[in-house]
């Protein structure tokens, strides 16, 4: 239907309120407009009153009691409403970035990632979003929180977008952290919007953006970073100077700094210069290594260069070297030694993924000096361990966390590193292709059970504990780094091609443990119909054990319809409950609906009986609820 007659209309009417009443009856514009809306009169009963209320206005008469000057109101109000009715939110066409081609600049860079969208949302959605990042008010937060929870792809609608940018100034602290982290996880395209109205001598709002645009440009943005340091202070100084280390043409510039900066700047500039690889920089860190040592180990801590590794190496062996030697003082003994572990713990980060044999000597020393399980540094030495492997598993540090547990010629193995040389064994083997996937680490797990001594059960917990199952991508350890300067965890993903089923699926089975339980519920793979029907079978006899719903949720992902007995067991192991805990009980219930009901069904006859006592028990209010609520 057309209703271009009505908007030709309405710009008659609006012209003769203009024009004045007297000049109506003379308005051929007019008469035609309203001839023209004959056919919209006859389709719905709205049109049929604005065309009648129109031809009174150019009827000969005065209009009666209302006169030319009420009905040319009633006219144009019903005429504008029914335009309103009409409007459409939507435009046709192709949906097109903010920033077209990507060629949109702030402060002379280029933005790469033109990914920012215009929504077909309604404004009724996106405003409350918006208002709830941009000011203050009771229940902001968990609005805000609860949306990105459950409708995160409204974040990255451009007006949002631009609303979280002013969240990173927001009062609430945790609101405007909460946005730099998600930025920092995907928020590439907001790199533009961070550097308009950029204010160098800003405060922590400033600090939230410079991490997101360290994060997204690197060295990229090393103009914006030099110019913005011209009138920095603060935090946000340091930050910029921190950001400085992407390009290796700022060498001379951070040892011009080197000079001039004071407190923590100056300590940032030395970490920030660390990790370029420059021969120059090396002889600076060389000298300084032997007037500070230990302030160089903690410069040194993320930098690639490989002069660090042999420079970081050293710091380690001189600090295994100051173990303290017992006095006889029971209690000073103690504390010097714990004072000793601290600090090598803490030096121990430095080795992370760096390599060389100095490197792989240094941590077998430490790995020696370390002690039995659970002493600070044996928990250090691991850590670099399994984090070097995920982050670059090297040959050598495969070779050499297998060394550190199996030994060698010259010294015996260490158990207690087992979960390391777990990692090295299922990444060297499983190396996240899936066509070079082998059982042989399959095997070498089920030795390391069988000799004796036996590996623990919880070492190989251990080793599962940062491995993740993903629908989609499939098996990947997964682990984080802290960045103590920019505030924000770095995460790595190592992706392996190994299954959980078979003989590792009942190896893990037979170490009856509530931890190996807790893993194998999140870790098996649902899709593998084998595989689930085992864990339901497994799960369900142990959720005929005790009385908690901790097998709940791993049976829902077996597909298990059935609740035969789960919910009896449960009643009849409590020695007193209510009838709202039976309810929630059977809300978290695995089985079908009819399964549900069967099995609640039975709870009267056990309360009548007298082997369950429940609470201001009413079997006519639990039966309505079993019949109509389930």
């Amino acid at each position: 239907m057309d209703i271009t007659p009505i908007y030709d209309l309405r710009d008659r009417l609006r012209t003769a309120m203009i024009a004045g009443t007297n000049l109506l009856a003379e308005d051929f514009r007019l008469k035609r407009a309203v001839e023209a809306m004959a056919p919209l009169e006859k389709a719905a009963p709205v049109f049929a009153k604005v065309g009648e209320l129109s031809r009174k206005l150019i009827a000969p008469d005065d209009g009666g009691k209302d006169g030319k000057e009420g009905i040319l109101l009633d006219a144009i109000t019903l005429t504008d409403a029914l335009c309103c009715t009409q409007g459409v939110v939507a435009v046709s066409g192709e949906l097109e970035s903010v920033f077209a081609d990507g060629d949109e600049e702030v402060g002379n860079i280029s933005n790469p990632y033109p990914r920012m969208r215009l929504s077909n949302v309604p404004y009724s959605t996106l405003h409350p979003l918006q208002e709830a990042l941009t000011t203050s008010g009771s229940g902001h937060y968990a609005y805000v929180t609860e949306c990105h929870r459950e409708h995160p792809e409204l974040f990255r609608d451009y007006r949002v977008r631009v609303a979280m940018v002013q969240a990173l100034g927001a009062a609430y602290a945790e609101l405007a952290d909460d946005v730099r982290a998600w930025l920092m996880e995907d928020g590439e395209d907001v790199v533009p919007l961070l550097m308009r109205g950029f204010d160098p001598k800003g405060k922590k709002e400033m600090v939230r953006r410079l991490h997101i645009i360290d994060k997204w440009m690197g060295a990229a943005a090393n103009d914006f970073y030099i110019k913005q340091l011209e009138t920095a202070e603060g935090e946000l100084r340091q930050n910029l100077i921190y950001a400085l280390r992407h390009e290796p043409k700022n060498v001379d510039l951070l040892l011009d700094l080197a000079k001039k900066e004071r407190g923590n700047a100056k300590k940032i500039v030395y970490r920030a210069l660390a990790c370029n690889n420059d021969a120059e920089v090396e002889k600076y860190f060389v000298a300084l290594f032997r007037k500070k040592p230990k302030d160089v180990m903690e410069y040194l801590r993320w930098s690639k260069a490989p002069w660090a590794a042999p420079l970081a190496a050293q710091g380690i062996m001189d600090q295994l070297a100051l173990k303290p030697e017992p006095t006889g003082d029971k209690k000073k003994d103690e504390r010097d030694m714990k004072v000793w572990e601290s600090e090598t713990a803490l030096a121990m980060q430095v080795l992370c993924c760096k390599s060389g044999p100095e490197v792989c000597a240094a941590m077998r020393a430490a790995a020696d000096c370390a002690g039995k399980y659970g002493t600070a540094l044996q928990g250090d030495v691991l850590h670099v361990l399994q984090t070097s492997l995920i982050l670059q598993a090297s040959e050598e540090w495969i070779a050499l966390a297998n060394s550190i547990y199996e030994g060698d010629g010259e010294r015996n193995g260490l158990m207690q590193y087992f979960p390391a040389a777990f990692l090295a064994h299922v990444i060297d083997e499983c190396g996240g292709k899936k066509e070079n996937a082998g059982t042989d680490w399959v095997t070498w797990v089920e030795e390391q059970f069988e000799k004796t001594p036996c590996v623990p059960v919880h070492f190989l917990e251990e080793a599962l504990s940062d491995l993740m199952f993903y629908e989609d991508k499939g098996y990947a350890f997964e682990w984080f780094v802290y960045d103590d300067i920019g505030g924000y965890n770095h995460y790595y993903t190592r992706p392996v091609s190994l299954e959980i089923k078979g003989r590792f699926l009942e190896r893990l089975i037979s170490c009856n443990s509530r931890k190996t339980d807790e893993l194998l519920g999140r870790l098996f793979d649902p899709s593998d119909k084998e595989v689930c029907s085992r864990m339901e079978e497994y799960f369900y006899k142990k959720a005929l054990t005790g009385t908690s719903r901790e097998y709940f949720e791993p049976l829902s992902r077996c597909g298990c319809t059935r609740c035969d007995g789960l919910l009896v067991h449960y009643v009849r192991g409590k020695q007193k409950l209510s009838m709202w805990e039976i309810e929630y009980y059977v809300r978290y219930m695995p089985g079908s609906t009819e399964a549900k009901v069967a099995e609640a069904s039975k709870i009267p006859e056990l309360v009548k009986s007298g082997k369950v006592n429940i609470r201001d028990w009413n079997e006519e209010g639990y039966m309505n609820w079993v019949q109509k609520e389930l």
